[in-house]
C-alpha cells in the first residue's frame, strides 16, 4: 500500500501537463485536419528530392518536410497533424517536470507552476495560431535540452541531448537556437567538453549545407524587416510586449483579449514574480546565468528589427542568411524557460513561508490560464480537403510526362471555403505528388515582399509582364520547368487561359483543375556538387540521429525501474 502511494505521488507532477495539454488540444479528438497559415499537413506528402533541399529555394522547410514524407507513411497525414501539435504542450511541460526535477529549486506544487507559464503562455498560442508547429516543438524540447547538458556536465545524458537538439533543427531557428543555448550550458566557465556540440552541430547539417549550396544568394527584401518586427500589444510598447512573451508580427494571430486590464495585470505580475525568482535562481545556482544570458541575446534578436530597423534592413538586403532573424520574436524561446524557471523559483520560496501552501501552490499554477483563456481549445478548428483534390492528383501521378506543377493562382497564401475562409499557405505543393515551383512573395499589411527563389521570381515576373501586354509566358514557364497548371477554383483572379497559350485541361473538379501546358519542359539540372554536398549532410545528421536512438531503450529501461 505505501509503495503504491510513493508512486502514485511520483507520478502526480507528470499528470498536471497532461491536463493541460487536454485543455489545448481536446478539439483534436474530432475528424480533420487542422490547417491554417504555416501549418499544412496532407494526406500523404510524397518524398521527393525538393523536400531535402536540392532545389532553388530557401530550404525553410528543410528538414521538418522530410520528416513529415517519412512519419506520414506510417500514421497517415491526418493523424500525424494532431500527434504534432498534441506533443508540443506535451513535451514542453514534461522537459519543464524534469528541467524543474533536477534544478531541485522547489517542490512539486511550484514546479507545476514553472510548468503552467511554459506551456500557457502568448509565444505558444500566438504561434501555434500561426501554425509554426516545427519551431514549438523545438520550444518544447529547450527544457529537455538544458537538462540533458547540465548532466553532460556531469559526464552523463548524451542520448537525451543528441534528441532534443534533433528536435531543436527540424527549423532553422530552432536549430539556431538550440545550438547557441546548449553552447551557452556547456562551455560556462569551467563547464564540460565541446564535443557534444558537434553531434548538434551535425543534426543542423541538413539546413545549413542546403541553404550554402544554393546557386542565388539568400538575401531577404529589406521591407521585410518592419513587416516581421515585433509589434506592441498593448503592454506600453514593444519590450514590455516581448517580456511578457507575446509581439508576434501578424496582429490576426493575437490572442483576444491580450491587453486588457485583467490579462495585463496578471502578466506583469507574472514577470515581477519570473524576476525576483531569477534573481533567487542566480544566488543559488551560477551556471544560471548562462540562460540568463541566452534569454538576454534572445531579447536583443527579438527587437532588433524594431530598435535597428535601418542597420537590420541593409543587413538582410546585403549578408546571406541574415533573413532568418527578421522575425526575431520566434526566437523568444530561452526568454520563456527563464521566465518559467524564475517563476517557479519564486512560488517555491513563497511556499516555504507562506500558510494554506496548497491553496497557495494550486493559484499560482493557475494564474498563466487566468492570463490567458483563449488557448482553451488551442484556436484550433477542423477542416476536410474537397474530395476533387485526391482525384486530381491520381490524374497527375499516373502521367509519367515530365514538368513541375505550378500553383494558380501564382500566390503564397489562400482562404478557401473548405478551410472556412482561414488564411493558409497553399497546401497544393504539399498535396500532388509532383514537385512544384512554389511561389515565395508574401504580402503583408498590403505590401508584397520580394522572395528569394529565383525560379519563382521568374514566374511571377513572366505573369505579371502578361498581364500588362499580353504577351504568352508559356516560353518562360517551360524554360522554368513548369510542365502543369494546377487552379484552385476558389481563390479568383482570371482563370489561365486567358493569360497562357496551348493548355490542355486533363482533371476539372468543383474547386480544382488541372491543366497540361504544351510543350516540352525545360529539365532543371542541379550540379553534381550540390547533391553530393546535400547528400552528405543529410547522412552526417541521420548517423547521429542513429545513434542516439541506439540509446534510448536503456535509457528507458532506467526511467522505468525508478518509477
Amino acid at each position: 500500500m505505501q509503495g503504491g502511494t510513493i508512486r502514485l505521488a511520483r507520478l502526480m507532477p507528470w499528470a498536471w501537463p497532461v491536463l493541460l495539454t487536454v485543455l489545448i488540444t481536446a478539439p483534436l479528438l474530432a475528424p480533420g485536419y487542422v490547417v491554417g497559415y504555416d501549418l499544412v499537413f496532407v494526406p500523404d506528402l510524397t518524398l521527393r528530392r525538393d523536400l531535402f533541399g536540392v532545389t532553388t529555394a530557401l530550404p525553410r522547410a528543410v528538414p521538418s518536410d522530410v520528416v513529415v514524407a517519412l512519419l506520414d507513411e506510417v500514421t497517415g497525414g491526418q493523424v500525424l497533424n494532431k500527434l504534432v501539435l498534441v506533443a508540443v504542450p506535451l513535451l514542453a511541460g514534461f522537459g519543464m517536470t524534469a528541467l524543474w526535477r533536477e534544478l531541485r529549486l522547489g517542490g512539486p506544487l511550484a514546479g507545476a507552476a514553472a510548468v503552467a507559464l511554459y506551456v500557457w503562455n502568448p509565444f505558444v498560442a500566438e504561434r501555434l495560431r500561426l501554425g509554426a508547429w516545427a519551431l514549438l516543438l523545438g520550444y518544447a524540447a529547450l527544457p529537455w535540452l538544458v537538462r540533458s547538458a547540465l548532466r553532460l556536465r556531469r559526464g552523463e545524458g548524451w542520448t537525451g541531448f543528441l534528441l532534443a537538439s534533433a528536435l531543436c533543427a527540424l527549423t532553422a531557428s530552432g536549430g539556431i537556437v538550440g545550438l547557441g543555448l546548449a553552447a551557452l550550458i556547456l562551455l560556462w566557465p569551467r563547464g564540460a567538453r565541446p564535443t557534444p556540440l558537434i553531434g548538434a552541430a551535425l543534426l543542423n547539417l541538413p539546413w545549413i549545407v542546403a541553404g550554402l549550396a544554393r546557386s542565388a544568394a539568400a538575401t531577404t527584401d529589406p521591407a521585410s524587416v518592419p513587416a516581421f518586427a515585433a509589434r506592441d500589444e498593448g503592454y506600453g510598447g514593444v519590450v514590455p510586449t516581448l517580456l511578457t512573451l507575446g509581439g508576434v508580427w501578424n496582429a490576426n494571430v493575437v490572442p483576444s483579449g491580450r491587453g486588457d486590464l485583467v490579462p495585463l495585470v496578471l502578466a506583469f505580475l507574472m514577470l515581477l514574480v519570473s524576476c525576483i525568482g531569477v534573481s533567487l535562481w542566480c544566488r543559488r545556482e551560477r551556471l544560471a546565468m548562462a540562460l540568463v544570458v541566452a534569454a538576454g541575446l534572445s531579447l536583443l534578436v527579438a527587437v532588433a528589427g524594431v530598435v535597428a530597423e535601418d542597420p537590420f534592413a541593409w543587413t538582410v538586403a546585403h549578408v546571406p542568411g541574415a533573413g532568418l532573424f527578421r522575425d526575431g520574436q520566434r526566437y523568444l524561446g530561452p526568454l520563456a524557460l527563464l521566465e518559467a524557471i524564475g517563476f517557479g523559483t519564486a512560488v517555491a520560496a513563497l511556499l516555504r513561508v507562506a500558510p494554506l501552501t496548497w491553496l497557495v501552490g494550486a493559484t499560482a499554477a493557475l494564474v498563466p490560464i487566468a492570463a490567458l483563456p483563449q488557448l482553451v481549445g488551442g484556436g484550433f478548428r477542423l477542416s476536410q480537403y474537397p474530395a476533387d483534390w485526391e482525384q486530381a492528383n491520381a490524374v497527375l501521378t499516373a502521367d509519367a510526362r515530365p514538368g513541375e506543377l505550378m500553383p494558380w493562382p501564382f500566390e503564397s497564401y489562400r482562404a478557401p471555403s473548405w478551410n472556412t475562409r482561414r488564411p493558409v499557405l497553399d497546401p497544393m505543393p504539399r498535396y500532388f505528388s509532383k514537385p512544384a515551383v512554389v511561389p515565395d512573395e508574401l504580402i503583408v499589411d498590403g505590401d508584397r515582399l520580394a522572395g528569394e527563389d529565383p525560379r519563382a521570381a521568374a514566374v511571377a515576373d513572366a505573369l505579371r509582364a502578361s498581364v500588362r501586354t499580353g504577351a504568352d509566358p508559356s516560353p518562360e514557364l517551360l524554360r522554368q520547368g513548369v510542365g502543369w497548371i494546377v487552379v484552385d477554383r476558389e481563390a479568383g483572379g482570371p482563370p489561365p487561359r486567358q493569360l497562357i497559350q496551348g493548355l490542355t485541361e486533363v482533371f476539372s473538379g468543383p474547386t480544382v483543375a488541372v491543366h497540361r501546358l504544351d510543350g516540352t519542359p525545360a529539365e532543371q539540372r542541379v550540379p553534381a556538387w550540390r547533391t553530393i554536398l546535400v547528400a552528405a549532410a543529410w547522412l552526417a545528421a541521420a548517423g547521429v540521429l542513429a545513434v542516439a536512438a541506439a540509446g534510448v531503450l536503456p535509457a528507458l529501461r532506467r526511467v522505468r525501474s525508478k518509477l
